[in-house]
């Protein structure tokens, strides 16, 4: 049985997905926050808003996020209520 990573480093950076499903590590930028408008203030609280970079640390529950140079626990609740779109990992040759 073949399983699928899920590691979105290497989706083109139109496929918007949920924060949740986010391997650590990968950079991806907020495209939309989706739920109720005191969950979307809770979360911009913590940085985490529409166009903001965000790199997922550890997933789990709470997913602890890098955001604007802090490191942040989101329940994975809200985690899922955020759309982004993962950023492409530069070449190897360019690290």
């Amino acid at each position: 049985m073949v399983t699928q990573s899920r590691h979105f480093a290497d989706l083109p950076p139109a496929n918007p997905v949920l924060l949740t499903d986010v391997s650590a590590g990968v950079m991806a930028r907020v495209t939309e926050i989706a739920g109720h408008c005191e969950d979307a203030l809770r979360l911009k609280a913590l940085g985490v808003c529409s166009g903001r970079t965000v790199q997922v640390a550890a997933a789990g529950d709470p997913l602890i996020v890098r955001v604007a140079g802090a490191r942040v626990g989101v329940s994975a609740r809200l985690a899922q209520q955020v759309s982004v779109v993962p950023q492409l990992a530069p070449p190897a040759a360019a690290r």
